[in-house]
């Protein structure tokens, strides 16, 4: 349902402030909802019934002379009793219908409750020296009695007022009087909330030289109110209610009967609606009754602000959404880029549009741009970097992980350092991806910890696209044309590094159908990454064989015998991997460099070369560069690949790459 604001006149502006104190308690209350009589005919009007409680409540500078008779009346009482016999005696008697009766509460002078705890010496809780301590009677009166307070029940939060605020004397009976005596719950921190939630609300001026000077003013509050059609309906009331059915019996002869038609809730003065209750007051829509016959609790400004952030946060808790981007949502729902300063109105609209979202999450604005391909391309360099930027906030809630995380993850997407450092391909492949992972944070996990590969297979590429433009392999440097599918691998644990783009065969084959250079890169990177041995699966094992046994093997090269040894014993055995040592694979790679096989490819030559005198380099060191201070072998292996004099296809890529 829609909030919507409604303006609400007040006698006083120490009315309007009470009203205050009771919507901050969520007390639903009626403000002048009747007018009784005594037997002269004069009209007494009460000012708030507070319909839950059975309570008839005023607020006064002086005490209306006939509020004794009247207070009797409302209790149904006959017979005049204490201080105010006097007064009431000689007042008319009041005739107050038993549909009304209730306790009958005055609160008698020109200040208002504070928020300051009444403990005494003890620190204990102390009805005379609390929020009612600048009233004359120590709190309100009821005929007959006095002070009484608002006072709140501990453990149920029962409201009502009782005599010295004692709390086990409210209704709902939840302290028992033979456990519990004398509980003074009118400093309950609750009461004390509402009281400074009332005394902020400002509606006239302020007069330094008398603090009371506005205290009588006719005040009018606007407020929030949980009804859709409540504004229009005080807007269109004319102040002369009455339903069309009725006016239909007073018109014709014989009487109309009540139909089907809704002819009983259409309000024959206004084009709105009339209570079905009460058939006097106008109502929201029809079958609603008014808020004299049901009143409804009214928010403040605070109020409404405290209530649209805990929906926030309620919202952001049930979407996944990053709490900031659920306020830049809402906050874009109404125009603005801060809810400092909104009016009601603006207020009440956010409510609404947030608990809308709360029923129907998906119908809730991602409010971020969705630019389609053609518009990313037209983007450039900071364009893109900025569009990117304003997925990181939702993505880091949708994913509830730290925005710093997040960041970093999306670098790591793209194969850059940082967003500054990344190309306009790269960052638009960021946009993308970072799109899909806030639709689907399961897809994002997927990417984090991808399914393993069965043995001796390959993980699942985690992206592939078109290429557009030429470019080459990041693992077998093959060329990679323009429109040829490329893709990129899960990124590795450490110490393996992220590849960048690979071709088709990289991707999908080169363990199925494994040619010699994959088999070369296999033992390079495990080699690389300080393994001591190369996993090999079945197919790769009877490549790398057939190319050895086209070699001369000489026999007195023991580890070169030991390679094609396990090489064989692996493609018989029932496993689906075998593993191959460091030395009989480096032995192998030795053996077939050396002979420089007949029919291989010019990149399964390149490759081998390259392996070969890398391999080499690692095992001599001819650069000479000290182990001493890296932390590990790899780390120095990383260094000797750089410094190489004679720079290949392997050590312009780096790595190591889990291949």
């Amino acid at each position: 349902m829609a909030y919507e604001v409604i303006k609400v006149e007040f006698r006083t502006e120490l009315h309007a402030r009470w009203s205050v104190f009771f919507d901050h308690l969520r007390v639903p209350w009626a403000y002048e909802p009747v007018t009784f009589y005594d037997s002269a005919g004069s009209p007494r009007t009460p000012a708030f019934w507070l319909p839950e409680q059975r309570i008839w409540f005023m607020a006064e500078v002086e005490a209306p002379v006939w509020w004794g008779r009247f207070a009797m009346a409302a209790a149904g009482c006959d017979e005049l009793f204490g201080d105010q016999d006097e007064e009431a005696d000689g007042c008319p008697p009041v005739e107050v219908p038993e549909e009304w009766h209730g306790k009958a509460l005055l609160a008698e002078g020109p200040f208002f409750p504070d928020d300051t705890a009444g403990v005494d010496t003890w620190d204990r809780p102390d009805p005379w020296d609390g929020p009612w301590r600048f009233h004359e009677a120590n709190g309100m009166s009821v005929y007959g009695d006095e002070p009484y307070q608002w006072t709140m029940c501990p453990q149920c939060g029962s409201f009502g007022a009782e005599f010295c605020g004692y709390a086990e004397r409210l209704p709902c009976g939840c302290l028992d009087d033979r456990e519990h005596h004398k509980v003074a719950g009118g400093s309950d921190k609750r009461l004390l909330a509402a009281y400074r939630a009332a005394q902020l609300e400002q509606w006239h001026e302020d007069d330094f030289t008398d603090p009371h000077a506005t205290v009588l003013l006719p005040t009018v509050r606007e407020a929030l109110v949980h009804q859709p059609g409540a504004a229009a309906a005080a807007a269109n009331c004319a102040g002369e209610c009455q339903s069309l059915a009725e006016q239909l019996r007073q018109e014709l002869c014989p009487p109309v009967a009540e139909d089907s038609e809704g002819l009983a809730t259409l309000c024959s003065a206004c084009p709105g609606f009339v209570c079905g209750q009460c058939g006097e007051r106008p109502a929201s829509a029809a079958g609603v009754p008014c808020r004299t016959c049901e009143p409804v609790v009214l928010l403040t400004e605070n109020q409404a602000r405290q209530r649209l952030n805990w929906r926030v946060e309620q919202l952001a808790a049930a979407t996944g959404i990053h709490g900031r981007r659920v306020n830049g949502i809402v906050n874009d729902s109404i125009g603005v880029k801060t809810r400092s300063g909104i009016s009601l109105a603006q207020l009440g609209v956010a409510l609404s549009n947030v608990e809308r979202w709360l029923e129907d999450p998906s119908s809730m604005p991602t409010g971020l741009p969705a630019p389609s391909s053609e518009d990313l391309d037209k983007l450039h360099g900071a364009e893109l970097r900025k569009l990117l930027a304003t997925y990181v906030g939702p993505l880091a809630g949708a994913l509830r992980e730290p925005i710093p995380f997040v960041q970093t993850q999306l670098n790591e997407w793209m194969g850059a350092p940082s967003r500054a450092e990344a190309t306009d391909e790269q960052l638009r492949d960021a946009i993308i991806q970072a799109r899909a992972w806030i639709e689907d944070p399961d897809s994002y996990r997927a990417y984090t910890h991808p399914e393993p590969p069965e043995p001796g297979g390959m993980t699942a590429p985690m992206r592939t696209k078109t290429a557009v433009a030429d470019s080459s392999c990041n693992l077998c440097a093959a060329p990679a044309m323009a429109g040829e599918l490329i893709g990129r691998m899960p990124h590795p644990r450490q110490p393996y590094v992220p590849m960048a783009w690979l071709c088709a065969h990289c991707l999908f084959d080169r363990r199925a159908k494994p040619r010699l250079t994959d088999v070369l890169l296999r033992v390079f990177h495990h080699t690389f990454s300080g393994s001591t041995t190369t996993l090999l699966n079945t197919t790769e094992a009877s490549v790398f064989l057939e190319a050895l046994l086209r070699v001369p093997a000489p026999e007195d090269d023991s580890h070169l015998q030991e390679a094609i040894t396990a090489l064989r014993q692996g493609i018989d055995a029932p496993e689906p991997v075998m593993g191959l040592s460091y030395r009989p694979a480096h032995a192998a790679v030795t053996a077939l460099h050396a002979a420089r096989p007949q029919g291989a490819a010019a990149g399964d030559a390149a490759v081998l070369a390259a392996v070969a005198q890398h391999l080499t380099e690692w095992q001599h060191n001819p650069q000479g560069i000290d182990q001493a201070p890296y932390k590990n072998r790899t780390l120095w292996r990383q260094a000797v690949l750089k410094s190489t004099l004679t720079p290949t296809i392997l050590s312009q890529r780096g790595g190591p790459f889990w291949v």
